[in-house]
């Protein structure tokens, strides 16, 4: 059977080849669509790429050099607001992300609240059962995924994390900046 988690883990392996040395933490600003702008706190030691696709889509992917963490944000419009509850967060993730429950260990998801300074999120992790006890994990694969919404007024960001654990300064550290700082600030008016 196809691993589900592996289709999905290749995205780091572009952005990591796109930094030379380890980044210092710094603010990484984008501008969504109607001109909001994003700010994200992208932690030490991680790189970042953020583009726009036709649709003016924004998607901001972080890596480390190491390739032990890699995070993929996609920022959507929500003008109605559709995702503002946890039940409908939920549900949401649930259709996006069936695939992983059957090869996870934890063979159901379990919904955290983000806890976020800004907005609401819910999230879940999941562990790719083919790869528990492995020493070395194959290139562009990681043992978790965490996955969720985090919403504010009007945007809902969709983000997926693969990492090789759940307790490293590094993964509290991203799940830091999703907490504290993927937010919007405030365009001056002209």
């Amino acid at each position: 059977m196809k691993n589900p988690f592996a289709s999905l883990l290749l995205l780091g392996l572009s952005v990591v080849s796109a930094f030379a040395a380890v980044p210092k933490a710094h603010e990484e600003t984008a501008f969504l669509f109607e001109n909001r702008k994003l700010v994200v706190a992208v932690p030490e030691g991680f790189g970042c790429v953020t583009s726009k696709n036709e649709d003016s889509i924004v998607t901001m992917k972080l890596a480390d050099p190491k390739d032990r963490y890699s995070v993929e944000l996609l920022f959507l419009p929500d003008p109605e607001g559709q995702f503002t509850s946890a039940r409908a967060r939920r549900e949401k993730m649930v259709e996006m992300l069936a695939d992983y429950v059957g090869q996870s260990r934890e063979k159901g998801m379990q919904f955290e609240e983000l806890d976020s300074r800004t907005g609401a999120g819910t999230y879940c992790v999941f562990t790719d059962t083919t790869l528990l006890g492995k020493e070395k994990l194959p290139p562009g694969e990681y043992l978790h995924l965490t996955a969720g919404l985090k919403i504010w007024p009007g945007v809902v960001v969709i983000f997926r994390f693969f990492s090789n654990d759940t307790a490293s300064t590094e993964y509290r550290a991203l799940m830091k900046m999703l907490r504290e700082s993927v937010e919007e600030k405030a365009v001056p008016l002209r």
